[in-house]
């Protein structure tokens, strides 16, 4: 098996040469059927625009079936149902009862569709996952995660033991399980060559499902970063992609990083002591940092912003300052006018409009429908007699559907608070059909991106910063990406909260 390893520093087009060099060649020159390519990222939106551009490079092509993460894959090939198998949600309630020891404990959970992980905020299943992960045990993991102070490890342990049994009864599995059984039942797919993009963020449970991948493989190509390691706390590691062993194919020329932000982003990685030493040159541009600045002096009204934090509730603020501005802003917590409203008010206008849409396009729009309020006839309002049309018009849905109203975006049952937010946007000139300006991360969820402007918040709150204390290469390989995201302007803000601990980018956090 041969392996190609493509290390390479933000903006250097790693994923660019994967598809038009490795990928091209496999297709082109080795005639590789794309049925015996897989092509694995680590996140939903990284599948995506892996997607897009492979597409776009092969337009002849009609389907590349293994472009997924590792998680997709392995559901796939193992046939499992997420929404009935996978234990998450309220399905914790039925564990709980099952355990004696876990009656009087929360399981409360948050999945996350961008990696496909599900983050704890029980601190004991933070331990047991993160375990799992690492191949570590209860204690080893506890002390990795500095909690083995704080939680009592016995007690974790015992968890697991009951969970492990519960799982083994009712056939419910969790993403760690799905790697495992991927594994033992031999569920890879008949591949001749795989891909890996990002492979840092990986942790040693997934680089274990690669590599078995990868065996059945005749070629490989890993693609990744070590000083972009940032999911440390879900058990990735940069040791395992620094020490990997191969034909080394190094991207060293940014096409992102101008001089400025690039010395800045130096600054940062001389504090990490871990870390595989590589060339990097700058984009031919200067750039311009701006040190030292608040919400009220940054001029947000032109141009594409991104606003990152550390974590989400520092971004709160953030949302509500830019709210008052009446500025549009996409955000995956943005519960003011989420991508669902908004599609909501895009689908209601066509229809007015005189457009056709699809039915789960006109489904968007039942959503914020209400019979009670005369929308829509009794019974009609859950959009389910639109499963059996492919396409619909305004006409349709009121001879077919039960629909009472047509008309202004106002008839939709938004709350008020978004009604007078939407109608500040329209009077401020703002098209709601054209994709918001500003965006706001944190910077875990902008990994990949790049932007003209960046606004990069740098507090982070006491417990992030006391583990900080003990072990600053993940804080200040967070904070390189988040450095590395601007294009051309890098916007500096300090923390104005006594609760939160400022972080100057290029200094080290001890």
């Amino acid at each position: 098996m041969k392996r190609i390893i493509v290390p390479g520093p933000p903006g250097t087009g790693k994923t660019y040469h994967l598809i038009n060099n490795y990928l091209k060649k496999e297709i082109e020159e080795y005639k590789t059927s794309p049925d015996k390519i897989a092509y694995l990222t680590f996140s939903n939106a990284a599948t995506n625009e892996a997607k897009k551009r492979i597409l776009s490079a092969f337009p002849t092509v009609k389907d590349f079936p293994y472009i997924c993460t590792m998680h997709s894959l392995g559901t796939k090939q193992l046939n499992i149902d997420t929404n009935t198998q996978l234990l998450k949600d309220e399905k914790w309630n039925a564990f709980k009862n099952f355990s004696q020891i876990c009656k009087d404990l929360s399981f409360s959970s948050e999945f996350d569709p961008y990696t496909e992980t599900t983050t704890y905020k029980n601190d004991h299943m933070k331990i047991i996952e993160y375990a799992r992960c690492k191949k570590l045990s209860i204690m080893d993991a506890a002390i990795e995660l500095d909690k083995h102070y704080s939680v009592d490890t016995w007690l974790t342990e015992q968890i697991d033991a009951d969970l492990k049994s519960y799982k083994k009864q009712t056939g419910m599995i969790e993403y760690s399980d799905m790697i495992k059984q991927f594994i033992e039942k031999d569920k890879c797919p008949p591949l001749s060559v795989v891909f890996l993009d990002e492979a840092q963020d990986l942790n040693p449970l997934q680089w274990e499902m690669f590599n078995y991948i990868e065996s059945r493989c005749d070629r490989s190509y890993v693609a990744g970063d070590d000083d972009q390691t940032i999911y440390t706390f879900q058990g990735a590691t940069p040791n395992i992609f620094i020490n990997l062993k191969g034909e080394v194919d190094a991207r060293i020329e940014s096409r992102r990083c101008p001089r400025v932000i690039h010395r800045k982003a130096l600054d940062i990685l001389q504090h990490v002591e871990n870390r595989m030493i590589k060339s990097w040159l700058p984009r031919d541009a200067e750039g311009q940092i701006f040190e030292d600045q608040t919400l009220d002096n940054i001029n947000f009204s032109k141009g594409e912003w991104m606003i990152i934090a550390r974590t989400n509730q520092m971004l709160n603020p953030i949302k509500a300052h830019l709210t008052s501005l009446n500025l549009r802003f996409d955000s995956r917590s943005n519960v003011v006018l989420s991508n669902e409203l908004l599609e909501a008010y895009q689908v209601w206008h066509r229809l007015n409009q005189g457009a056709t849409v699809g039915s789960e396009e006109a489904r968007s729009v039942y959503k914020v429908l209400n019979w009670n309020m005369g929308h829509v006839e009794y019974g009609f309002s859950s959009g389910k007699s639109l499963d059996a049309v492919d396409l619909v018009d305004l006409d349709d849905l009121m001879l077919n559907h039960g629909l009472k109203v047509t008309g202004s975006w106002e008839q939709l049952n938004f709350k008020e608070d978004t009604k007078l937010y939407i109608k500040s946007l329209l009077n401020s000139g703002d098209d709601l059909f054209k994709p918001a300006r500003i965006k706001v991360s944190t910077i875990h969820g902008v990994k990949g991106e790049e932007c003209e402007n960046v606004v990069l918040y740098t507090g982070m709150e006491k417990i992030i910063h006391d583990a900080a204390l003990r072990n600053p290469d993940p804080e200040h390989r967070l904070f390189f990406v988040g450095v590395t995201r601007a294009k051309e302007n890098l916007y500096i803000m300090q923390p104005d909260i006594d609760d939160y601990y400022n972080y100057i980018p290029g200094d080290p956090i001890l």
